[in-house]
């Protein structure tokens, strides 16, 4: 529908792809149909459509002709195309000169500028630079008010930022529909869970299921997964004389406790955590190994506390989950034995003026210009 920005996550052959390719028409169906409204334009595979002995001007011209556009309206938007990509002389030489990044930033300002209904975006900005990235991001937030866009992306961070809707696919079949948040972290989970050891997911169903009966501090609701070797029993925020912290305004220390319980011999416990604002972004986090804070081997039913002490930003005002997570193993490399979503909520009353967090800043010097200093 119009409006709906909806991110298509899934991992690598779990048929994204071919699913805009099928929306396109560049794919026909196995079966089914798909009906589409309104003009479509599309960024698939990278260089796609372009015609590698072609200058950039040529492409442009050839692709907005097979999206439909007259050569008057053509010559219309070429200013605004050659704008939009900013790869400055290269627009006149053949587009097989280009490299990756050029290839993207012609190809997106062509379907920037077509006055399009539904953009469908297949990893595109993944090779970007960070400044046509966001430029990019603008245009997508800006277009969202007046059409649809289908987003495929493996950076959950895009997704939840950019869309209002997500859908997860596995090897062509759609698992669940829903908001990006929610996808996003039942994604995350079942990738945990996949890159588990068989046989420890296979000894460790038990386990698994204790983690949902957990009604001990942590709610019995709360989003968690894991093998269960280490249980996390408790998570709590509190000021510097240990009162519990629900609300923050502007620059203040704080100090995060996760209290955990073994079930099995862990040789190397790692504990860390992640804060997220209401949409599910991730703004900071850590970890014990980060932190340089050394857990020792545990055996069964021994249990730890570990803290962090943490100088939180000035946060936007709005609301934010802390996640925690314990598991075995170093920060890259790991065993996932529990992880819990939105273990802690707390309040932000901050208004910032502009952005999502407000930082000190002090005017460092002031002094007038001479003449000869103004040139």
């Amino acid at each position: 529908m119009k409006g709906d920005v909806i991110g298509v996550i899934g991992q690598n052959g779990s048929g994204k792809s071919t699913l805009l390719q099928i929306i396109c028409g560049t794919l026909s169906p196995s079966c089914g149909s798909v009906s589409v409204k309104g003009r479509l334009a599309a960024l698939l595979e990278l260089g796609a459509g372009f015609n590698p002995d072609f200058t950039g001007w040529e492409n442009v011209r050839l692709n907005a002709a097979l999206y439909g556009l007259s050569p008057k309206e053509i010559e219309e938007k070429l200013p605004a195309i050659e704008q939009f990509a900013d790869i400055g002389e290269f627009i006149n030489k053949p587009v097989k000169t280009y490299s990756s990044g050029m290839f993207v930033r012609l190809a997106f300002a062509v379907i920037a500028n077509i006055d399009a209904d539904i953009l469908v975006i297949d990893e595109a900005l993944a090779v970007g630079d960070i400044f046509f990235t966001q430029k990019c991001m603008r245009f997508l937030k800006a277009f969202a008010e007046k059409g649809t866009i289908l987003f495929v992306s493996h950076d959950s961070a895009s997704v939840v930022s950019l869309c209002n809707k997500a859908l997860l696919l596995d090897h062509g079949r759609l698992i669940t529909v829903g908001d990006p948040k929610t996808v996003t972290e039942y994604y995350l989970k079942k990738q945990y869970e996949k890159r588990q050891p068989v046989d420890i997911r296979e000894s460790s169903t038990e386990s698994v299921i204790k983690i949902d009966q957990i009604s001990e501090n942590i709610s019995a609701s709360a989003n968690s997964f894991g093998l269960g070797g280490i249980i996390i029993k408790e998570c709590r925020v509190t000021d510097e004389i240990g009162r519990p912290v629900l609300q923050v305004n502007g620059l203040m220390k704080i100090r995060l406790l996760v209290r955990v319980h073994v079930n099995t011999e862990i040789n190397r416990p790692i504990v860390g955590f992640s804060v997220k604002d209401r949409l599910g972004q991730v703004l900071f986090g850590g970890n014990t190994e980060h932190a340089r804070a050394s857990i020792g081997p545990m055996i069964a039913g021994q249990s730890f506390e570990t803290s962090f002490d943490i100088q939180i930003p000035g946060l936007a005002m709005g609301d934010y989950m802390v996640s925690v997570a314990a598991g075995e193993g170093t920060a890259t490399d790991h065993i996932m034995h529990h992880w819990v979503h939105d273990a802690y909520p707390f309040q932000s009353s901050l208004l910032v003026q502009s952005g999502m967090i407000e930082l000190p800043i002090e005017q460092t010097s002031f002094k007038m210009l001479t003449q000869n200093e103004k040139h």
